[in-house]
């Protein structure tokens, strides 16, 4: 297949994944370059303006945009989400979402083909078959009322020794458990692999890496059934309701038959990292490139 020109933009953070695509890109045998292009991809509204000018360069470059998600908890989402779509998206020659859900939330404000691209994962998150020798960990931003971590501290508190025992990563602080702020992604594997539980209680998410990346590594998710994002990727057995009592519940459930339990997450952590992987995902943004 001859190479082609690809410019990747957008944010280079850790929800964006733009070192991943690029690296996908580039080990597909193509060539990253914002002169001339023959593919745009912006994966996120920070590159949406740089992608319009670069299009209006260069005409006859094919333009993807990326929707991460639909921001349901922000005030003025419908006007929020109108003005992405008439601005951008509505003009790209492809759209894309990173989720099923996504998807369907787009959906109503966008009448045309989305086509839905996983982001990729990092190589590092492996299973190491190394013993589970901590019993909680919860990844993400804590201050964020969707992430509602409130229900793990109050879960966790009806469980002998569960506040103590659950470990903290993100940049903010809650006030319980054991805070470890900021990480490397060497040392969150390693956490992953050690840890038998990830709590995933938030409201929505536009992917939730974190329940992917634990699945590879060999920890049960327990996410709640109003995240619709959960219920695409985790067995309803792994799925509780947005309590408190229903979390503890499920905690206990599941640790009864635990290493039963673990087995089925390394069976689909295993489908995961083949699907999250950073090369077949940018096989598949060139896909829609060669299939226009």
């Amino acid at each position: 297949m001859k190479p082609i020109k690809v410019s990747i933009l957008g944010a280079d953070g850790y929800t964006c994944q733009i070192p991943r695509i690029k690296e996908g890109i580039q080990n597909l045998g193509h060539i990253l370059s914002e002169e001339s292009p023959d593919l745009i991809y912006a994966n996120d509204p920070t590159g949406y303006n740089k992608a319009m000018i670069l299009k209006k360069k260069f005409p006859n470059s094919y333009l993807i945009f990326n929707f991460l998600d639909v921001p349901w908890h922000l005030p003025n989402v419908d006007k929020q989400t109108k003005l992405l779509v008439e601005h951008f998206l509505a003009k790209a020659d492809a759209v894309t979402v990173i989720s099923f859900k996504v998807k369907k939330d787009l959906a109503k404000f966008l009448d045309r083909k989305i086509e839905v691209i996983y982001n990729p994962i990092k190589d590092v998150f492996h299973d190491k078959s190394i013993k589970k020798n901590n019993t909680f960990l919860y990844v993400g931003r804590a201050n964020d009322p969707i992430k509602r971590i409130d229900l793990v501290k109050e879960g966790l508190s009806k469980i002998k020794n569960g506040i103590k025992e659950v470990k903290i990563c993100g940049s903010e602080n809650p006030g319980f458990g054991k805070c470890l702020g900021v990480i490397s992604d060497i040392e969150l594997n390693k956490l992953y692999n050690s840890s038998k539980f990830v709590l995933l209680p938030s409201k929505a998410e536009g992917i939730g890496l974190p329940m992917i990346e634990g699945m590879i590594c060999g920890a049960i998710p327990i996410t709640c059934s109003d995240n619709l994002t959960a219920k695409e990727f985790s067995p309803s057995e792994f799925i509780c309701e947005p309590n408190a009592q229903s979390l503890v519940n499920k905690i206990e459930e599941l640790d009864k038959e635990y290493e039963n339990k673990r087995k089925i997450v390394l069976k689909m952590g295993e489908k995961y990292k083949i699907q999250f992987d950073k090369k077949n995902i940018a096989r598949n943004i060139i896909n829609i490139f060669n299939s226009r």
